[in-house]
Protein backbone atom coordinates (compact mmCIF):
# COMPACT_ATOMS: atom_id res chain seq x y z
CA UNK A 1 0.00 0.00 0.00
CA UNK A 2 1.17 3.23 -1.32
CA UNK A 3 1.61 6.78 1.06
CA UNK A 4 -1.26 8.32 0.40
CA UNK A 5 -2.77 12.25 1.05
CA UNK A 6 -5.58 12.42 3.35
CA UNK A 7 -8.77 12.39 2.97
CA UNK A 8 -11.10 15.21 3.47
CA UNK A 9 -11.35 19.53 3.11
CA UNK A 10 -9.12 20.27 5.99
CA UNK A 11 -6.02 19.44 4.38
CA UNK A 12 -4.51 21.23 1.38
CA UNK A 13 -1.40 19.90 0.29
CA UNK A 14 -1.06 22.02 -3.00
CA UNK A 15 -0.92 25.49 -0.95
CA UNK A 16 2.20 24.11 0.91
CA UNK A 17 3.98 22.57 -1.77
CA UNK A 18 3.27 26.24 -3.48
CA UNK A 19 5.17 28.03 -0.77
CA UNK A 20 7.88 25.31 -0.96
CA UNK A 21 8.40 25.91 -3.96
CA UNK A 22 8.83 29.96 -3.74
CA UNK A 23 12.05 29.07 -2.00
CA UNK A 24 13.21 25.93 -4.57
CA UNK A 25 16.19 26.14 -6.64
CA UNK A 26 16.93 23.58 -8.93
CA UNK A 27 20.79 22.91 -10.09
CA UNK A 28 21.46 22.14 -14.03
CA UNK A 29 22.07 18.19 -12.69
CA UNK A 30 18.53 18.57 -10.97
CA UNK A 31 19.60 18.85 -7.32
CA UNK A 32 17.15 20.75 -5.13
CA UNK A 33 18.22 23.53 -2.92
CA UNK A 34 15.74 25.75 -0.65
CA UNK A 35 16.21 29.40 0.98
CA UNK A 36 14.70 31.04 3.73
CA UNK A 37 12.90 29.46 6.94
CA UNK A 38 9.71 28.53 5.28
CA UNK A 39 11.31 24.57 4.75
CA UNK A 40 11.09 24.19 8.86
CA UNK A 41 7.50 24.98 8.64
CA UNK A 42 6.52 23.24 5.90
CA UNK A 43 7.72 20.09 6.41
CA UNK A 44 5.81 19.04 9.59
CA UNK A 45 3.12 20.16 8.21
CA UNK A 46 3.53 18.13 5.51
CA UNK A 47 4.12 15.04 7.09
CA UNK A 48 0.54 16.00 8.92
CA UNK A 49 -0.79 15.43 5.63
CA UNK A 50 -0.12 12.00 4.76
CA UNK A 51 -1.49 8.39 5.28
CA UNK A 52 1.70 6.02 5.79
CA UNK A 53 1.02 2.14 5.45
CA UNK A 54 1.65 0.02 7.52
CA UNK A 55 4.67 -1.16 6.21
CA UNK A 56 6.88 2.40 6.54
CA UNK A 57 6.45 2.36 10.25
CA UNK A 58 9.57 1.26 10.97
CA UNK A 59 10.71 3.57 8.69
CA UNK A 60 11.48 7.56 9.59
CA UNK A 61 8.78 9.45 8.23
CA UNK A 62 9.99 13.21 8.54
CA UNK A 63 13.29 11.87 6.74
CA UNK A 64 10.94 10.36 4.18
CA UNK A 65 9.32 13.51 3.36
CA UNK A 66 12.35 15.13 3.38
CA UNK A 67 14.26 12.76 0.74
CA UNK A 68 10.48 12.76 -1.25
CA UNK A 69 10.79 16.53 -1.38
CA UNK A 70 14.41 16.66 -2.24
CA UNK A 71 14.02 14.07 -5.33
CA UNK A 72 11.24 15.91 -7.01
CA UNK A 73 11.64 17.32 -10.54
CA UNK A 74 11.04 20.36 -12.04
CA UNK A 75 6.95 20.60 -11.31
CA UNK A 76 6.74 20.29 -7.81
CA UNK A 77 2.85 19.68 -7.16
CA UNK A 78 1.13 16.77 -4.47
CA UNK A 79 1.21 14.28 -7.38
CA UNK A 80 5.13 14.41 -8.52
CA UNK A 81 5.23 14.28 -4.49
CA UNK A 82 3.61 11.29 -3.76
CA UNK A 83 5.39 10.17 -6.36
CA UNK A 84 8.60 10.52 -5.29
CA UNK A 85 7.97 10.02 -1.84
CA UNK A 86 6.68 6.36 -2.65
CA UNK A 87 9.88 5.96 -4.67
CA UNK A 88 11.72 6.98 -1.51
CA UNK A 89 9.90 4.54 0.40
CA UNK A 90 9.81 1.53 -2.05
CA UNK A 91 14.12 2.07 -1.57
CA UNK A 92 13.84 2.14 2.33
CA UNK A 93 11.88 -1.14 2.29
CA UNK A 94 14.22 -2.77 -0.07
CA UNK A 95 16.90 -2.13 2.38
CA UNK A 96 18.42 -5.15 3.70
CA UNK A 97 18.18 -5.67 7.88
CA UNK A 98 21.17 -5.37 9.94
CA UNK A 99 21.84 -6.37 13.23
CA UNK A 100 22.18 -3.13 15.45
CA UNK A 101 22.68 -3.04 19.54
CA UNK A 102 21.81 0.06 21.23
CA UNK A 103 23.63 0.63 25.44
CA UNK A 104 21.08 2.34 28.01
CA UNK A 105 20.60 2.04 30.84
CA UNK A 106 17.83 1.83 34.05
CA UNK A 107 17.10 2.48 37.55
CA UNK A 108 17.19 -1.27 38.82
CA UNK A 109 19.17 -3.57 40.10
CA UNK A 110 20.83 -6.36 38.15
CA UNK A 111 19.66 -8.93 41.05
CA UNK A 112 15.74 -8.27 40.65
CA UNK A 113 15.60 -8.74 36.72
CA UNK A 114 16.04 -11.65 34.29
CA UNK A 115 19.32 -12.01 32.98
CA UNK A 116 17.83 -11.11 29.41
CA UNK A 117 14.31 -11.40 27.72
CA UNK A 118 13.20 -11.38 24.24
CA UNK A 119 10.09 -9.07 23.13
CA UNK A 120 8.85 -7.24 20.92
CA UNK A 121 11.43 -9.09 18.53
CA UNK A 122 14.64 -7.57 20.72
CA UNK A 123 16.99 -9.40 22.75
CA UNK A 124 17.32 -7.24 25.75
CA UNK A 125 20.33 -8.10 28.16
CA UNK A 126 20.61 -6.75 31.25
CA UNK A 127 23.97 -6.36 32.58
CA UNK A 128 25.65 -7.46 35.85
CA UNK A 129 28.56 -5.01 35.67
CA UNK A 130 30.19 -3.09 32.21
CA UNK A 131 28.86 -3.03 28.62
CA UNK A 132 30.81 -5.73 26.47
CA UNK A 133 34.26 -5.17 26.06
CA UNK A 134 33.48 -5.00 21.99
CA UNK A 135 32.01 -1.66 22.47
CA UNK A 136 33.81 0.54 24.74
CA UNK A 137 36.20 1.90 22.42
CA UNK A 138 33.24 3.78 20.06
CA UNK A 139 30.99 4.30 23.15
CA UNK A 140 33.52 6.16 24.49
CA UNK A 141 34.21 7.66 21.27
CA UNK A 142 30.78 8.76 20.79
CA UNK A 143 30.35 10.29 23.81
CA UNK A 144 33.49 12.26 24.12
CA UNK A 145 32.84 13.83 20.88
CA UNK A 146 29.17 14.98 22.10
CA UNK A 147 28.71 17.57 24.83
CA UNK A 148 25.96 16.49 25.97
CA UNK A 149 23.69 18.50 28.12
CA UNK A 150 22.44 15.93 30.69
CA UNK A 151 25.21 14.36 33.22
CA UNK A 152 26.55 10.72 32.94
CA UNK A 153 24.93 7.30 33.66
CA UNK A 154 24.66 6.92 37.30
CA UNK A 155 27.46 4.00 37.77
CA UNK A 156 24.51 2.73 40.02
CA UNK A 157 22.10 1.89 36.81
CA UNK A 158 22.06 -1.44 35.83
CA UNK A 159 23.51 -1.26 32.09
CA UNK A 160 21.42 -2.57 29.50
CA UNK A 161 22.05 -3.89 25.44
CA UNK A 162 19.35 -4.31 23.05
CA UNK A 163 19.49 -6.22 19.82
CA UNK A 164 17.53 -5.25 17.26
CA UNK A 165 17.26 -5.79 13.53
CA UNK A 166 16.25 -2.90 11.48
CA UNK A 167 16.67 -1.62 8.18
CA UNK A 168 18.42 1.67 9.43
CA UNK A 169 19.93 3.56 12.16
CA UNK A 170 16.98 5.61 13.26
CA UNK A 171 14.70 2.23 13.31
CA UNK A 172 16.76 0.83 14.88
CA UNK A 173 17.28 2.86 18.07
CA UNK A 174 13.13 3.26 18.13
CA UNK A 175 12.39 -0.46 18.00
CA UNK A 176 14.65 -0.88 20.82
CA UNK A 177 13.79 1.93 23.02
CA UNK A 178 9.75 1.41 22.26
CA UNK A 179 10.45 -2.65 23.52
CA UNK A 180 12.24 -1.67 26.53
CA UNK A 181 9.51 1.04 27.53
CA UNK A 182 6.84 -2.18 27.31
CA UNK A 183 8.72 -3.95 29.64
CA UNK A 184 9.25 -0.50 32.22
CA UNK A 185 5.91 -0.29 31.81
CA UNK A 186 5.01 -3.68 32.92
CA UNK A 187 7.28 -3.32 35.84
CA UNK A 188 6.44 0.02 36.75
CA UNK A 189 2.51 -0.79 37.01
CA UNK A 190 3.91 -3.25 39.74
CA UNK A 191 6.28 -1.14 41.10
CA UNK A 192 5.01 2.99 41.10
CA UNK A 193 3.33 3.32 44.38
CA UNK A 194 -0.33 3.74 44.71
CA UNK A 195 -0.03 7.36 46.06
CA UNK A 196 2.44 9.67 47.59
CA UNK A 197 1.39 12.05 50.00
CA UNK A 198 3.66 15.21 50.32
CA UNK A 199 3.40 18.24 52.55
CA UNK A 200 5.04 21.53 52.27
CA UNK A 201 6.48 21.88 48.67
CA UNK A 202 4.98 19.48 45.94
CA UNK A 203 7.34 16.56 44.86
CA UNK A 204 9.46 17.51 41.57
CA UNK A 205 10.26 13.82 40.71
CA UNK A 206 8.82 11.83 37.94
CA UNK A 207 6.26 8.91 39.05
CA UNK A 208 8.17 6.04 37.96
CA UNK A 209 10.25 3.91 39.16
CA UNK A 210 11.92 2.13 36.79
CA UNK A 211 13.83 5.04 34.41
CA UNK A 212 15.91 5.33 32.00
CA UNK A 213 19.39 6.44 31.84
CA UNK A 214 20.87 9.67 30.52
CA UNK A 215 22.65 8.61 27.33
CA UNK A 216 21.70 6.03 24.41
CA UNK A 217 24.45 4.74 21.51
CA UNK A 218 23.63 2.50 18.55
CA UNK A 219 26.47 0.23 17.29
CA UNK A 220 26.98 -2.73 15.35
CA UNK A 221 27.61 -6.06 15.21
CA UNK A 222 31.19 -5.86 15.73
CA UNK A 223 30.83 -2.98 18.31
CA UNK A 224 31.63 -0.41 15.85
CA UNK A 225 29.28 2.93 16.26
CA UNK A 226 26.51 2.42 13.80
CA UNK A 227 25.73 6.69 13.56
CA UNK A 228 27.18 9.86 14.73
CA UNK A 229 24.77 10.45 16.88
CA UNK A 230 24.08 10.05 20.30
CA UNK A 231 20.49 9.97 22.12
CA UNK A 232 19.48 11.39 25.40
CA UNK A 233 17.09 12.31 27.77
CA UNK A 234 16.38 15.85 27.68
CA UNK A 235 15.15 16.19 31.02
CA UNK A 236 17.00 13.00 33.08
CA UNK A 237 17.47 13.69 36.81
CA UNK A 238 19.41 10.99 38.47
CA UNK A 239 16.41 8.40 40.06
CA UNK A 240 17.08 6.12 43.08
CA UNK A 241 18.07 2.27 42.31
CA UNK A 242 14.39 0.49 42.52
CA UNK A 243 14.12 -2.88 44.36
CA UNK A 244 11.18 -4.80 43.57
CA UNK A 245 10.03 -6.66 47.25
CA UNK A 246 8.92 -10.26 45.69
CA UNK A 247 11.58 -9.88 42.23
CA UNK A 248 10.75 -13.92 41.76
CA UNK A 249 6.78 -12.60 41.49
CA UNK A 250 7.63 -9.87 39.45
CA UNK A 251 9.35 -12.05 37.00
CA UNK A 252 6.91 -14.46 37.01
CA UNK A 253 3.92 -11.77 36.51
CA UNK A 254 6.00 -10.11 34.15
CA UNK A 255 6.45 -13.51 32.12
CA UNK A 256 2.30 -14.24 32.20
CA UNK A 257 0.77 -10.72 31.25
CA UNK A 258 2.90 -10.65 28.23
CA UNK A 259 1.68 -14.43 26.84
CA UNK A 260 -1.79 -12.87 28.01
CA UNK A 261 -1.30 -9.71 26.05
CA UNK A 262 0.71 -11.55 23.44
CA UNK A 263 -2.34 -13.55 22.52
CA UNK A 264 -4.85 -10.92 23.09
CA UNK A 265 -6.64 -9.75 19.86
CA UNK A 266 -6.42 -6.57 20.61
CA UNK A 267 -2.53 -7.02 21.81
CA UNK A 268 -1.19 -4.06 19.79
CA UNK A 269 -3.18 -1.46 21.35
CA UNK A 270 -2.81 -2.76 24.58
CA UNK A 271 0.64 -2.45 24.28
CA UNK A 272 0.55 0.87 22.58
CA UNK A 273 -1.47 2.07 25.68
CA UNK A 274 1.22 0.96 28.00
CA UNK A 275 4.17 2.39 26.32
CA UNK A 276 2.58 5.91 26.23
CA UNK A 277 1.40 5.03 30.00
CA UNK A 278 5.54 4.90 30.86
CA UNK A 279 6.27 7.72 28.84
CA UNK A 280 3.81 9.90 30.65
CA UNK A 281 5.03 9.18 33.83
CA UNK A 282 8.34 9.63 33.38
CA UNK A 283 7.72 13.31 33.34
CA UNK A 284 8.23 16.03 36.12
CA UNK A 285 5.70 17.66 35.65
CA UNK A 286 2.51 16.32 36.82
CA UNK A 287 -0.10 18.47 34.04
CA UNK A 288 2.04 17.14 31.20
CA UNK A 289 2.16 13.45 32.72
CA UNK A 290 -1.30 13.66 33.36
CA UNK A 291 -1.75 14.67 29.75
CA UNK A 292 -0.09 12.47 28.48
CA UNK A 293 -1.14 9.50 30.72
CA UNK A 294 -5.08 10.28 29.69
CA UNK A 295 -4.09 10.08 26.04
CA UNK A 296 -2.78 6.56 27.03
CA UNK A 297 -6.13 5.73 28.18
CA UNK A 298 -8.03 7.04 25.16
CA UNK A 299 -5.59 4.70 23.14
CA UNK A 300 -6.78 1.59 24.24
CA UNK A 301 -10.94 2.72 25.02
CA UNK A 302 -11.54 5.12 21.40
CA UNK A 303 -8.41 4.71 19.34
CA UNK A 304 -8.05 6.99 16.27
CA UNK A 305 -11.05 9.40 18.15
CA UNK A 306 -11.30 11.45 21.13
CA UNK A 307 -14.52 10.44 22.28
CA UNK A 308 -14.35 11.24 25.74
CA UNK A 309 -18.15 9.84 27.17
CA UNK A 310 -17.03 6.48 25.61
CA UNK A 311 -13.79 6.81 27.40
CA UNK A 312 -15.47 6.77 30.80
CA UNK A 313 -18.31 4.03 29.86
CA UNK A 314 -16.19 1.74 28.71
CA UNK A 315 -13.11 2.25 31.46
CA UNK A 316 -15.98 2.73 34.24
CA UNK A 317 -17.69 -0.74 32.89
CA UNK A 318 -15.06 -2.70 34.55
CA UNK A 319 -15.62 -1.96 37.97
CA UNK A 320 -18.19 -3.49 40.38
CA UNK A 321 -18.83 -0.22 41.16
CA UNK A 322 -19.48 1.39 38.44
CA UNK A 323 -20.88 4.28 39.61
CA UNK A 324 -18.53 5.45 41.49
CA UNK A 325 -15.78 4.97 39.06
CA UNK A 326 -17.75 6.69 36.68
CA UNK A 327 -17.54 9.68 38.66
CA UNK A 328 -13.63 9.51 39.19
CA UNK A 329 -13.41 9.69 35.53
CA UNK A 330 -16.07 12.20 35.00
CA UNK A 331 -13.46 14.56 37.78
CA UNK A 332 -10.43 13.58 35.58
CA UNK A 333 -12.00 13.90 32.69
CA UNK A 334 -13.27 17.84 33.91
CA UNK A 335 -9.85 18.32 35.00
CA UNK A 336 -8.10 17.59 32.18
CA UNK A 337 -10.71 19.61 30.17
CA UNK A 338 -9.96 22.79 32.26
CA UNK A 339 -6.26 22.08 31.64
CA UNK A 340 -6.39 22.11 28.00
CA UNK A 341 -8.59 25.00 27.47
CA UNK A 342 -7.74 27.51 29.92
CA UNK A 343 -3.92 26.17 31.15
CA UNK A 344 -5.10 26.36 34.56
CA UNK A 345 -2.80 23.85 36.49
CA UNK A 346 -3.92 22.09 39.62
CA UNK A 347 -1.27 21.81 42.60
CA UNK A 348 -3.59 18.11 42.68
CA UNK A 349 -2.14 17.24 39.30
CA UNK A 350 0.18 14.54 40.72
CA UNK A 351 -2.74 13.04 42.87
CA UNK A 352 -4.62 12.93 39.24
CA UNK A 353 -2.00 11.28 38.18
CA UNK A 354 -2.02 8.32 40.73
CA UNK A 355 -6.34 7.90 40.41
CA UNK A 356 -5.56 7.92 36.40
CA UNK A 357 -2.64 5.20 36.86
CA UNK A 358 -5.30 3.32 39.21
CA UNK A 359 -7.68 3.26 36.74
CA UNK A 360 -5.47 2.15 33.62
CA UNK A 361 -3.89 -0.55 35.64
CA UNK A 362 -7.22 -1.94 37.58
CA UNK A 363 -9.24 -2.21 34.76
CA UNK A 364 -8.12 -5.82 33.83
CA UNK A 365 -5.83 -4.20 31.26
CA UNK A 366 -2.58 -6.27 32.69
CA UNK A 367 -4.53 -8.68 34.75
CA UNK A 368 -7.26 -10.22 31.84
CA UNK A 369 -5.55 -8.75 28.72
CA UNK A 370 -8.09 -10.43 26.77
CA UNK A 371 -11.30 -8.50 28.33
CA UNK A 372 -10.01 -5.19 27.15
CA UNK A 373 -11.43 -2.29 26.55
CA UNK A 374 -12.14 -2.14 23.14
CA UNK A 375 -14.12 -5.15 23.29
CA UNK A 376 -17.06 -3.49 24.69
CA UNK A 377 -19.52 -1.94 22.47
Amino acid sequence: MPIKWKQGQRFKPAVVLKKIDNIRTLSPDGKASFSGFELEDCLPALQSMLVFPTAAAEVDASGLVWKGLAAVGEHLNPDTFIAAINKELSKRLATKEQTYSLLTSISLDHHDIPAQIHIMETRIRFLSGHYPRIYHRSRDGLLKTHSLPVPPVPPTYCKVSIQVKAKSATSAVNKAIRALDFQRALWCLMGNPQMQMTFGKPSLSAINVVRLGSQHTLHLADGTAATESVWFEPGFIEASIFRFGSPDIIKRNSRWALRQITACPYGDHVVTSLIRYVRALDERDANSAFLALWGALEALTTPNQANYDHTVMRCSFLFKDRTFHTQMLEHLREYRNVYVHTGESSDGARTHCYQLQFLLCQSDLVSHPKRTLLSIT
